[in-house]
């Protein structure tokens, strides 16, 4: 009898009933090792056409194994020739389309996949094995057909098997770059409760969870499932070096030149070398406290920046990672440094899509040797657009096989960093390493709460105070918490609170408000304060803050803008502030403004005698020499004398505005201690509309 392999895929096979399989390997002989191709190649012609056809397949699956051309070419001579003896059998058209896709031969490999199909309609593997070629094709050229084709088939998978993970895990990012951020939870909890049960739908579930505004379970999902990802996948994760830096935090290096450039048919100098994603060689792991110090929202108990991070790279590797090429390229880096970008050109105009071999050699040869190298090569050319950035970026695709690299010049190419000025006028994003990477300093765009908010420095009966109201968009109906905390100049926390917002007095029907008192020693600050509702939206709002030592004689608080009836807010023998954190008044007014005064000095009588004044001023656009310009006085009072109880004032100012045309104004405070012979001022900006 023949011999025969004894190791045949199980999807070649056909099902056997437990109890067969079990008397057979009973009974059966030690197994006989695999005839090699020389000794079984005479005995194949007394075997059966689906049974030769079955060792040719097998054959054709060791051969593809090995990287070399010939064997390569011995393979699919051998899935050909299985084919015609067996060509209702799926798998070989399988294994052929793989074949054709390895060897960059898309088109012919999507036919074969085709032929597949309509063998066994109800094959899921076949459905998913087309569907990564379209994706394929679409990541590579953005061919929005190849897109829809790629769903429709992840799609039909999920029908076909409707518990398995694979289908449901392949929609995720999909849906994610359809702007489908709930299909896209869907697909990423379906393919958490599927079969089998893999990490990569934990980092699934936790990078969709994070772009609608959970923070807590994403970063459990995730610090769950990196230890458990394959090795090469793990250090994607872990490695920050495209975003801080090498290891050292030195400067990019140049690796030595090769005869042979990647990606290159020329010898090109290679440009020098930024830290990738993939690249183990200059990748840095940070310790916790680097990630503290880039966390932009320290109330919470997670690090928001580096959710951000691995949301990034978990979007980059699902949508740019080919199992045939399996080397993240500069597109995946670009989305980690950078994210999405606002738009990418295919070959745009203007752009040269040739290159000639060895170019930057030839720049230093003389007239003969430049006039004879007149071969010039095509490439795919795309572009990364980043207008809030300022940045533009090119990236060539020397290969013709999807593999982008950042285009090769020997000057600076403008759009290829971030703008400064661009930065500069963006209060949301931080850079990191002098643009190397641009991070949010808020919740995403899609689940922000917007927040407005003022702080000021007051007395209290324990010394200098806080006081701080932040207003959040949303209905009187909306379940809205907040936490906050006082960070010091190192960025630790010396206070922290929280709690439910309230119905805003200035805008009832559209914002809540939460209002911060908290005594603290004079220095430097900054309030961090997050919000979130029912609906998973959160809101974030930083501001800086300097609380003033005491003084030994009289002394002003902050100027606080107010909105509503100063008589509605003094209630016996206390006041309720209701800021106007915005700053702007609009209608026929009046302004009301809110002050403290303290330690007023008591006269003969035993009473306090001071004098208040004020004027506003349009805010000069002017500014000479470096300081800003100081306007006449638009409108201007001065109070008569007035007595009080020694000590402290409280103090509302209402100013008439109806004369003023829209701008940008100052309100200033003066106040004269008429006892002590002492005067302080104060101003706060505001805007008329």
């Amino acid at each position: 009898m023949t011999a025969r392999p004894t190791a045949i895929p199980l999807a070649i096979l056909a099902p056997a009933p437990l109890a067969l399989v079990v008397a057979l390997v009973a009974t059966a002989p030690a197994p006989a090792a695999t005839p090699s191709r020389a000794h079984a190649v005479a005995d194949t012609a007394r075997l059966a056409p689906r049974e030769k056809a079955r060792m040719l397949h097998l054959w054709a699956e060791e051969e593809t194994a090995d990287p070399a051309v010939e064997s390569r070419q011995r393979a699919k001579r051998d899935i050909d020739e299985a084919i015609r003896l067996d060509p209702g059998n799926a798998d070989h058209w399988l294994a052929r389309a793989k074949l054709e896709m390895i060897g960059g031969y898309d088109t012919e490999a999507r036919a074969s996949l085709d032929r597949a199909i309509a063998i066994a309609p109800r094959d899921p593997r076949l459905r998913l094995e087309r569907g990564r070629a379209w994706k394929r094709e679409w990541v590579r050229w953005l061919d929005s057909l190849a897109f829809d084709r790629a769903i429709a088939d992840f799609d039909t998978v999920t029908r076909l098997r409707p518990t398995g993970a694979d289908g449901w895990l392949a929609l995720v990012p999909m849906r994610c770059e359809l702007g489908d951020l709930a299909g896209a939870e869907q697909a990423a909890e379906r393919a958490l409760s599927g079969r089998p049960r893999l990490p990569e739908a934990e980092i699934a579930a936790a990078y969709i969870g994070y772009r609608l505004g959970d923070v807590e379970r994403p970063d459990s999902l995730f610090r769950d499932a990196i230890p458990k990802l394959d090795p090469t996948l793990r250090t994607l994760f872990a490695n920050a070096a495209p975003i801080l830096g090498p290891r050292g935090g030195s400067r990019p290096i140049a690796r030595k030149s090769r005869t042979i450039s990647h990606d290159a048919i020329g010898g090109d100098e290679p440009a020098p070398v930024e830290p990738a994603a993939g690249d183990t060689s200059l990748s840095r792991v940070p310790s916790g406290d680097e990630w503290a110090q880039l966390d932009f929202d320290p109330t919470t108990s997670v690090n928001e920046t580096l959710l951000e991070f691995w949301s990034r790279v978990a979007h980059a590797y699902f949508i740019f990672y080919d199992p045939l090429h399996p080397e993240l390229d500069s597109r995946a880096d670009l989305y980690i440094r950078y994210g999405p970008p606002r738009g990418v050109d295919v070959n745009p105009g203007g752009v040269a899509n040739t290159f000639v071999a060895n170019q930057l050699a030839l720049d230093n040869a003389g007239p003969a040797a430049r006039a004879r190298a007149v071969a010039e090569y095509p490439m795919g050319v795309v572009r990364w657009n980043y207008p809030d950035l300022g940045m533009r970026v090119v990236l060539n695709d020397r290969s013709l096989h999807g593999s982008f690299s950042p285009a090769v010049s020997r000057d600076a190419l403008p759009g290829s960093a971030p703008d400064p000025a661009a930065l500069a006028r963006r209060g949301d994003l931080m850079e990191i390493d002098g643009g190397r990477a641009v991070f949010p300093t808020l919740p995403p765009a899609n689940v922000r709460i917007d927040l407005a908010g003022v702080t000021a420095d007051f007395e209290g009966e324990n010394g200098p105070r806080l006081f701080a109201q932040v207003l959040a968009r949303g209905a009187p109906t909306d379940s809205i918490v907040s936490r906050w905390a006082v960070l010091d100049t190192t960025g630790r926390a010396v206070s922290r609170g929280g709690g439910p917002l309230a119905v805003s007095a200035c805008d009832p029907g559209a914002r809540q408000i939460v209002e911060i008192g908290q005594s603290l020693p004079a220095g430097r600050y900054q309030l961090a304060l997050s919000v979130r509702n029912q609906r998973r939206h959160r809101g974030l709002f930083r501001a800086p803050f300097t609380i003033a030592p005491a003084t030994a004689g009289m002394a002003l608080s902050d100027v606080v803008i107010a909105c509503g009836d100063p008589t509605m807010m003094a209630r016996g023998g206390s006041i309720r502030i209701d800021a106007n954190v915005d700053q702007r008044v609009t209608g026929p007014g009046p302004l009301i403004a809110y002050f403290e005064a303290y330690r007023l000095a008591k006269g003969p009588d035993g009473a306090a005698h001071f004098e208040v004044e004020y004027a506003v001023r349009r805010l000069s656009e002017v500014v000479p020499r470096g300081r800003r310009g100081r306007e006449p006085a638009i409108i201007s009072s001065s109070s008569r004398e007035e007595a009080s109880a020694a000590g402290l004032r409280r103090q509302f100012v209402s100013v008439p505005i109806q004369t003023l045309a829209p701008g940008r104004y100052q309100l200033e405070i003066r106040v004269r201690d008429l006892t002590a012979g002492t005067q302080v001022e104060r101003v706060v900006p505001f805007d008329r509309q």
